[in-house]
């Protein structure tokens, strides 16, 4: 199994006036990116694809030869499906696909990983917000994905994370490519994932309670170091290799 790192866009709903990639974004001294390839490498996953775009001179001097490269030349006229599909058409094994603004517990991702095929994370007592990515769940399964679902369709918010087959990978490319196609270059990921969702079976694994936050905002990345991190330092203090210092108030 590989992962792969959706890191291309701006971020701009972060207001960052040195206008910084947002995996480089420090949550208690440490670049968001760290922690991610930490927590998959607890997980047993070092074979990460990162696509970059926005700063990507910064990410690449950050983080040097420890992750693949797949460079999206379009961040800024296009969305997650795009950079998806420029990293998947590289990838022949089951993957996990992990927006770069999650920031989660190790034993999440733990869990995804030891699932039994396709699945995702979703929290249910999330999803009521304009911006929340929405899932609607049938007997544990996905049936959509986005943005826009009626309140009565909604069972929790997509927490940016998931596997996919050798198989489901390979529906998803097709359905990208179609979306594309059509003038989709900026839709999100989960339009390419609900086609999926009526090949495959996709289980939704409910997170409520969990600490994780995904940082589009300020206040996202004010409560990552406030709340989620003192939440689960002590989980990532375990993660093998793991020793950089974390500082809960940190803000660079």
């Amino acid at each position: 199994m590989r992962a792969i790192i959706l890191a291309a866009g701006v971020g701009m709903r972060l207001r960052d006036p040195r206008s910084r990639a947002k995996c480089l974004r420090k949550v208690g001294g440490v670049a968001l990116v760290e922690h991610q390839l930490a927590i998959l490498a607890g997980a047993g996953l070092t074979d990460v694809t990162l696509v970059v775009g926005h700063a990507e001179e910064d990410v690449r001097s950050h983080l040097g030869g420890r992750v693949r490269y797949v460079v999206n030349d379009s961040f800024d006229a296009t969305n997650s499906l795009y950079s998806f599909l420029l990293a998947a058409r590289q990838v022949q094994d089951d993957v996990i696909v992990m927006n770069c603004d999650v920031f989660l517990h190790p034993d999440l991702l733990a869990r995804l990983v030891d699932a039994d095929g396709d699945a995702l994370l979703y929290d249910s007592a999330s999803g009521g917000d304009d911006e929340h990515m929405k899932v609607r769940i049938s007997r544990g399964h996905l049936v959509e994905m986005s943005k826009v679902l009626a309140g009565d369709q909604v069972h929790g918010e997509n927490v940016g994370v998931i596997r996919l087959s050798r198989q489901a990978v390979m529906d998803a490319v097709a359905a990208a490519c179609e979306i594309i196609a059509a003038g989709g270059r900026q839709a999100w990921l989960a339009a390419a994932i609900t086609e999926v969702a009526g090949l495959h079976r996709i289980k939704c694994l409910d997170v409520a309670g969990w600490p994780w936050v995904e940082i589009d905002f300020p206040e996202d990345l004010l409560r990552a170091r406030t709340e989620v991190l003192p939440a689960l330092a002590s989980a990532l203090d375990m993660l093998a290799g793991y020793s950089q210092p974390m500082t809960a108030g940190n803000s660079s």
